[in-house]
């Protein structure tokens, strides 16, 4: 894997840029299965420097976007569906909150959208729904869970019919080299006034300071971390105003993040029982944004 040495912030150009943690990632080892949604190797991360300026923490040296595309692209997680109950109550709290924004029969683009829990439940709450995802594998799943045609590929290669209402990045803007540019090629497919729902972890929150180097989001597939600023400067930049702010919260079974913790208890012995126990997480160490989109 190719890695390029990053000069200036991606964000907002300032050259004063400083070693914020070193790696543990060896790129030559990586493959497909690091990059699951589902990947428990927690404190894995790439040598990360900080800007003074803005605050962004970003991948230095950075790897190609198109060879990161590459992994998705072969990537299967099998794992990500079993836990649909809890991550489809993460997702019912998104879509109530995008309500007042954004009603039901609006068009609405998901970013990242895995097996298609997300857009299933928006659809079954009258959002006219499309979505973009690399994983031919979790394409697949999408299709055979809830009959949905996602499009299969990346946002650079995804044409779009119509402006969408509301585009989605759930736990995706963590995962790009350039989000600036990332942010740039979605604002095109939104309609002036249109809201873009981000959540994506809080390199500033207490979690993190407090985690150091085993913050668990630290992994292969996290290339960059806001902090509130960072955060605020890339929607301003790119014409959006933040309508609401929230701590995003985590649902889950006991099952799952006991099995984060300790793999080895996988199995189905401590299925039936640990599924049944449903488990919210608030670590505050997420931002969950709701931003519209200026009408010039």
């Amino acid at each position: 894997m190719k890695l390029a040495a990053i000069e200036r912030c991606p964000l907002c150009q300032c050259r004063d840029i400083a070693l914020f943690k070193k790696g543990t990632v060896v790129p030559e080892k990586i493959c497909a299965a690091d990059f699951k949604i589902t990947d428990s190797h927690y404190g894995t991360r790439w040598t990360f420097f900080s800007c003074p300026d803005c605050g962004f923490v970003f991948a230095n040296p950075a790897p190609a976007q198109d060879e990161i595309a590459h992994f998705y692209a072969a990537l299967a997680d099998e794992e990500y569906s079993q836990e649909g109950e809890g991550r489809g109550r993460n997702f019912s709290t998104i879509l109530r909150r995008l309500r007042p924004y954004a009603p039901a029969g609006s068009a609405l683009l998901d970013v990242g959208s895995a097996s298609g829990i997300f857009l299933n439940l928006a659809r079954n709450v009258g959002y006219r729904v499309a979505g973009i995802e690399p994983s031919a594998a979790l394409v697949a799943d999408a299709k055979r869970l809830y009959g949905l045609e996602l499009f299969c590929g990346t946002v650079e290669q995804f044409i779009a019919n119509e402006k969408f209402s509301v585009i989605t990045l759930l736990d995706v803007l963590e995962h790009v080299t350039d989000p600036g540019a990332f942010l740039a090629a979605l604002n095109g497919f939104l309609s002036p006034g249109g809201m873009l729902v981000i959540v994506t972890p809080d390199i500033g929150s207490l979690a993190a300071r407090i985690m150091g180097g085993r913050w668990w989001h630290y992994r292969v597939a996290h290339l960059n971390f806001f902090n509130r600023r960072s955060l605020d400067r890339l929607l301003q930049d790119h014409g959006f105003e933040i309508a609401l702010r929230k701590r995003f919260a985590w649902n889950f079974s006991a099952y799952y993040l006991l099995t984060r913790v300790f793999p080895f208890l996988k199995g189905k012995a401590l299925q039936r029982p640990l599924k049944k126990l449903h488990c919210r997480l608030q670590l505050a160490d997420s931002w969950e944004i709701y931003a519209r989109k200026k009408e010039r």
